[in-house]
């Protein structure tokens, strides 16, 4: 289950070349008046949210204007988004005040449907309450679940390619023609090789093994997101265990541990330098992988 799939990222919000549009008090009235009618349930709805929720903002999904997104500009995904209309399934069209987010689990609907992390009501006190039990930004740990999988399944790739390359080396190493002449002088000569490709070979054999051995160690990551907030670097750091395999690492579900520029260790400042050089989706053998967004995963 993605507790995600409805829940629009940040930078994709704040991007004026996509589909989103910032809504202020300003605007509430000429939004609710243009699309809905001036009713007067989701205008008093939508006052009160921005009047309990000062530090958020707001933005109108112009592929959908019935909804509108809420979000804090230093995170990576918006809390949610709050939309009056029907969106249940076959619905009768009664419009109601409806709140999604990650932290919601309606258990009217399966899990794979979007609705199941919906709460509606056509009472704007309720639909106040549910948007402000359930609009939290999304912590750590949630957002380290979500994206850890993609991850380890690039670390297994990668240990899957150095134990072809060593497949590869060896074949090729076992395979030549001068194999049994050029062991034969290793036996009665000072190692020089009387074939330089076959030299080349083995150097390249010994290298492919030794790189090997070391990936094959177990790969334990931080999750780490790097964002700024009142002008200053932060950095959330999350433990991910046994990355090396897709279908058995783990997020600690414990509190995420957090720095500044100042007191963000040095062999984690020193890998997200070398990721800030990388291609976004590359995962680097013993320093880690750049999802984008401020998020990496570096290498303990």
């Amino acid at each position: 289950m993605d507790r995600f799939k409805n829940i629009a990222v940040v930078s994709e919000i704040e991007d004026p070349t996509l589909c989103y549009q910032p809504l202020t008090r300003s605007d509430l009235n000429m939004y609710v008046q243009g699309l809905f009618g001036g009713n007067t349930d989701w205008l008093g709805f939508l006052q009160e949210l921005m009047q309990k929720l000062p530090t958020c903002k707001f933005a109108i999904d112009s592929n959908q204007k019935s909804k509108v997104h809420v979000y804090l500009p230093s995170d990576l995904y918006a809390m949610g988004w709050v939309g009056f209309g029907d969106f249940r399934i076959a619905g009768d069209g009664t419009p109601t005040i409806t709140v999604c987010s990650h932290n919601i689990a309606n258990d009217k609907y399966a899990s794979y449907q979007d609705q199941h992390n919906m709460l509606m009501s056509v009472k704007p006190k309720r639909a106040l309450k549910n948007a402000l039990g359930y609009l939290r930004p999304c912590t750590p740990f949630q957002i380290a679940n979500k994206l850890s999988r993609d991850v380890a399944m690039r670390v297994e790739r990668s240990k899957k390619d150095s134990v072809s390359k060593v497949d590869s080396a060896s074949r090729a190493v076992v395979q030549h023609k001068q194999f049994q002449a050029e062991l034969r002088a290793l036996v009665n000569s000072n190692y020089t090789f009387l074939d330089k490709e076959f030299g080349d070979l083995v150097s390249a054999f010994i290298s492919e093994v030794d790189e090997h051995e070391m990936n094959s160690e177990r790969v334990d990551m931080y999750y780490v997101r790097a964002y700024t907030l009142n002008g200053y670097e932060h950095f959330d750091l999350q433990s991910c265990d046994k990355m090396h395999c897709r279908w058995d690492y783990k997020v600690r579900n414990e509190p995420a541990e957090r720095h500044t520029t100042d007191t963000l260790p040095q062999h984690i400042s020193g890998k997200l330098a070398v990721l800030m050089m990388c291609e976004v989706g590359e995962y680097v053998d013993g320093v880690g992988c750049r999802l984008g967004d401020g998020v990496f995963y570096v290498n303990k």
